[in-house]
């Protein structure tokens, strides 16, 4: 206190309330003070009230939903999406500085809700009133999830949340997998439809992601490379496997080329997921099975190993 007097940062006479208010400053919120407290816990009861509301709407369906009809369910349906989207809006932040975030997670929740919601109610009208599912493909499952991606993401414009992001990419996964899968000329190869719909779902994803489509940069990434190493995976199924294994590869170099220009997690992450799961595989229809499931285990740990020793040098260089 005396130096800053010295420099004349400080009044002589002050010294006992600046000290105060510093040690005050520094300690962060008293405990006592349950403003910051309050939207945390708000939050938490809403979500629980939420989950109430939605065991007791399960439950209902479970007894009632053959009773209801087909206009009924569709009804139900269309009610819950309503119901859920005007408590997004209503929900939404409006510029409050303590309780924006608060109300932003509790919007956005609400109105992904209401995405998946009306995603249903048009597939359910679809399939009862008409014979779009009758040629092979469900066009039902595939309007629903496109409804769900289009609702989720206009939800999250409204509020941006995690669970905003998870509900468009599981909603156009459910469209571009029964689409992928319906289209496969052998009944071999659906894994392999399915696999490069997810596939090319996770490029485009990572594309909007890198490119500032989405506020929670972590959470899309993470998103997209799980996307990425599940349709590789679905693709190395059955029938032309070298095309799964061809994915895995690309995982590989993009993951190691975009954690080389980002520097986040994700991308190291599935670079060597990638390479732990596609090396074993590959070993194993190289030798057609000689290795047996103990040198199938050896192998994978060795890759493992291996792949994670890689990642840490890489990680430690970029970090140094």
């Amino acid at each position: 206190m005396h130096a800053l007097e010295d420099e004349g940062l400080l009044a002589s006479g002050t010294e006992e309330r600046s000290r105060a208010i510093v040690e005050r400053a520094l300690a962060g919120p008293a405990a006592g003070d349950g403003a910051p407290a309050m939207p945390k816990l708000v939050e938490v009861v809403a979500y629980l009230g939420a989950a109430l509301v939605l065991a007791a709407g399960f439950l209902f369906l479970l007894r009632s939903w053959d009773d209801l009809g087909d206009v009924g369910q569709v009804s139900f349906l269309a009610a819950v999406a309503v119901v859920l989207g005007v408590g997004g809006v209503v929900t939404a932040p409006r510029g409050e500085r303590v309780a924006a975030d608060v109300r932003r997670r509790l919007g956005g929740t609400l109105l992904t809700g209401s995405a998946v919601a009306a995603g249903f109610t048009v597939g359910v009208a679809l399939d009862v009133f008409t014979d779009l599912g009758a040629d092979g493909i469900s066009w039902p499952l595939v309007a629903g999830g496109l409804v769900t991606c289009a609702g989720a993401a206009l939800g999250y414009r409204v509020s941006s949340t995690a669970v905003g992001l998870l509900g468009m990419v599981v909603g156009v996964l459910a469209a571009v997998t029964e689409i992928g899968s319906s289209l496969a000329d052998q009944p071999a190869r659906e894994s392999l439809g399915v696999g490069t719909g997810m596939f090319a779902v996770a490029a485009v994803w990572v594309f909007l992601t890198e490119h500032g489509a989405f506020e929670q940069v972590r959470v899309a990434r993470s998103l997209g490379v799980v996307t990425a190493l599940f349709g590789a995976q679905a693709a190395a199924v059955d029938g032309l496997r070298w095309v799964g294994y061809l994915y895995f590869v690309v995982v590989v170099a993009v993951g190691v080329w975009l954690y080389l220009t980002r520097l986040d997690w994700p991308y190291l992450a599935a670079a060597v997921i990638a390479v732990t799961l596609v090396v074993p595989e590959a070993v194993s229809d190289w030798t057609e099975g000689s290795l047996g499931v103990v040198g199938g285990v050896l192998v994978a740990g060795i890759t493992l190993l291996t792949a994670s020793f890689a990642g840490y040098r890489l990680r430690h260089r970029d970090t140094t």
